[in-house]
């Protein structure tokens, strides 16, 4: 590692009387990858908005290449040399991708009031190349796929942060890897090292502590708002990292596997011989009362392309779907819905929450025709559901009228599990439900999975990693190519080995 280049002493911010970061000492060296952990709420993405310029620090000192280091915003701290790639993806899609890389820096391109597309396009070619991605500039971000956008917002950053700083640039990475494929994680990699190559220092936060493990130099771990333990990552493995980031050791019981229900005869819903053209053919399978299903396969093998089928939003093109031997068609979600059928989405934060409206709202959306007294809404009655689901899911807020979007992505999680649990569908689709949620979080998560089984759901889980799928399930189908390749069981005392399954999916 080369010098210093970026410094934090006593950092901490305070909003009132509630502080949320205290004491943060903090060094970033040249060509350095610092990995940066906690549960949700530890106060990590709070450092990095002091950083970035997002918001300034209640206490303390920074200080970037030896001198005092001040950010008004974020534009202030990129012409300093230090730029965010955000946990939310912060493109806007109907602009060009070349628009978007030089959003509120035009002016070097325009003369006598027009823009000079054709420059800006090859300016931000020569941006994309840097990060090794082949795109025509002049596409819109709306017709890009999300891992794409990443490495766009990346290219961003990188290419605004290097103008003011060469070869010392600040680069903060929130959750980069959360939309992206094995894949195009180790290409994420590759472009991490090149930039740590260059001489400039990284900041990487990861709720995936092997990628933490696989990538980074040194480990800064922070609990309460408080940084915990700093270590280099040569003396450390997941048991220590999960032990300084909860308070408490790791166990074989992550994945609450004794609590695994046993299946019941009954079959709640079955798929009879479903096709979807050009996209997967011939999938049977049944789900039980009180099962976990997981669908294994890789991005595109149609596993989560049969999962849009059975929540109403894309049309079968053969097959039957049942529910308790009924045969049932779909025009959309709310469809599906009232059949029992009900999704926690991948993209929580676009599709499973409403993120205007506060978490009682959030919690009884489904369930407002039970929430009616005299044919009118009850609030006294949502009132005490969210408060009841507050407790019981163990959702940390500062109240049931506090908006979703406030909420830390563990508990907004959690909100949208208890949306599930009082609607009282029958089956519930959990597409990646931890993605994004820490370690700690995610093991309160699988609680409320086997809680739900317990009381006789049935569910049908993609995992965020084939270790939860096995984990969590208590039979998985493995998917290739938009055909079931094989299928195990997985009782709680014999599960199979990640390299049998995996066997089936390549």
């Amino acid at each position: 590692m080369g010098e210093v280049l970026f410094e934090t002493k006593g950092v901490g911010k305070t909003y009132g009387s509630n502080t949320v970061l205290h004491d943060i000492d903090m060094k970033i060296h040249s060509g350095e990858v610092i990995g940066l952990i906690g549960e949700n709420g530890a106060g990590k993405s709070t450092l990095m908005k002091l950083i970035s310029g997002v918001e300034t620090p209640s206490m303390g000192e920074m200080f970037y290449m030896g001198k005092p280091y001040v950010a008004t915003s974020i534009i202030n701290a990129n012409k300093q040399g230090i730029g965010m790639v955000f946990q939310e993806q912060s493109l806007v899609a109907n602009l060009t991708v070349a628009q978007n890389i030089y959003l509120g820096r035009e002016k070097k391109y325009s003369k006598a009031g027009l823009v000079n597309w054709a420059e800006m396009n090859k300016d931000a070619k020569k941006a994309l190349e840097r990060v090794d991605i082949k795109l025509e500039p002049g596409k819109k971000v709306r017709d890009i796929d999300m891992a794409t956008r990443e490495m766009v917002e990346i290219a961003k950053v990188l290419d605004v942060v290097t103008e003011a700083a060469e070869g010392h640039a600040i680069i903060l990475l929130d959750e980069p890897t959360t939309v992206l494929s094995d894949d195009e994680i180790q290409e994420m990699y590759v472009q991490i090292r090149k930039m740590k190559a260059a001489g400039n220092g990284i900041v990487f936060i990861s709720h995936h502590l092997d990628e933490i493990l696989a990538i980074t130099d040194t480990i800064y771990v922070f609990k309460d708002g408080e940084e915990t333990a700093v270590f280099p990552t040569a003396e450390a493995n997941i048991d220590v990292l999960y032990e300084k980031m909860v308070g408490r050791a790791t166990t074989g019981e992550f994945y609450v596997e004794a609590q695994q229900s046993v299946p019941s005869d009954k079959v709640v819903l079955e798929v009879d011989d479903l096709s979807l053209f050009g996209v997967f053919n011939h999938i049977s399978f049944k789900l039980h009362e009180g099962e976990v299903l997981g669908l294994a396969g890789l991005d595109g093998s149609g596993a989560e392309d049969v999962c849009n089928c059975l929540v109403g939003q894309v049309a079968p093109t053969e097959g039957r779907i049942l529910i308790e031997g009924k045969e049932v068609r779909f025009g959309n979600s709310y469809q599906a819905r009232k059949a029992g059928i009900l999704s926690v989405p991948k993209d929580r934060r676009d599709e499973g929450m409403v993120s205007i409206l506060s978490i009682e709202d959030n919690i009884t959306i489904s369930s407002w025709e039970h929430m009616k007294s005299k044919g009118l809404l009850s609030g006294k009655k949502i009132r005490q559901t969210a408060l009841k689901w507050i407790k019981e899911a163990g959702i940390k807020c500062t109240g049931p009228k506090e908006r979703i979007s406030q909420l830390s992505g563990g508990n907004a999680q959690k909100v949208i599990f208890a949306r599930v649990l009082e609607s009282g569908c029958k089956v519930l689709i959990l597409n990646h439900p931890t993605r994004g949620v820490d370690v700690g979080a995610k093991q309160e998560i699988y609680r409320l999975v086997r809680e739900m089984t317990a009381a006789g759901h049935a569910i049908i889980v993609i995992g965020d990693t084939l270790d939860e799928c096995l984990g969590l399930s208590s039979n998985v189908i493995v998917f290739r190519d938009g055909l079931i390749s094989g299928s195990f069981d997985c009782p709680v005392d014999f599960k199979p080995s990640q390299q049998e399954v995996v066997h089936f999916m390549m």
